[in-house]
């Protein structure tokens, strides 16, 4: 069974979310790794595990519940993510316009981010958080505004996502 949808699209990026059954697939086809809204560039494993392959059908990368993969390598080359024997459930940062990457690290404990020039989200992908006393829910975002501050508070067992471009 597979079970791919758009969570939410947002200024500059889409959120999607999948879930394959155990040792099933879902292929990224050309037409989808080239496409705006439609390119997955982060990948952020929820449930499960999975397996990245290149076109080809050779072996790319593995990955467990908790992590999260920049794909970019992937851009306008197809590839197929196989998921482990306890299938897999995922969601996806889709950059719009798809050529227009964003650099990615995974926030498990409380931080500070200064707002730049620099077009800057947080996106919950686990848990709840707090950013300047306001609670931002799973599937959530955040803009950090050039010049202010984001004081994020990440309770334990909450993850997020910083992207940045």
């Amino acid at each position: 069974m597979k079970l791919i949808s758009t969570l939410s699209v947002c200024k500059g990026f889409a959120m999607c979310r999948g879930h394959i059954t155990s040792n099933d697939f879902y292929e990224y086809t050309q037409e989808d790794v080239s496409s705006d809204a439609r390119f997955s560039q982060i990948f952020y494993l929820l449930e499960g595990s999975g397996t990245v392959y290149n076109g080809d059908g050779s072996y790319h990368n593995k990955s467990d519940v908790s992590n999260a993969w920049d794909i970019r390598y992937f851009y306008k080359k197809p590839y197929k993510f196989v998921a482990g024997d306890r299938g897999a459930t995922w969601i996806c940062i889709n950059p719009i316009p798809a050529d227009k990457f964003f650099d990615m690290v995974l926030i498990k404990q409380s931080t500070s981010i200064q707002g730049t020039e620099e077009e800057q989200n947080i996106i919950c992908v686990k848990g709840t958080a707090i950013i300047n006393d306001k609670q931002l829910k799973q599937f959530n975002y955040a803009r950090i505004p050039n010049g202010k501050v984001a004081n994020i508070t990440v309770p334990e067992g909450s993850e997020l996502l910083y992207i940045k471009r």
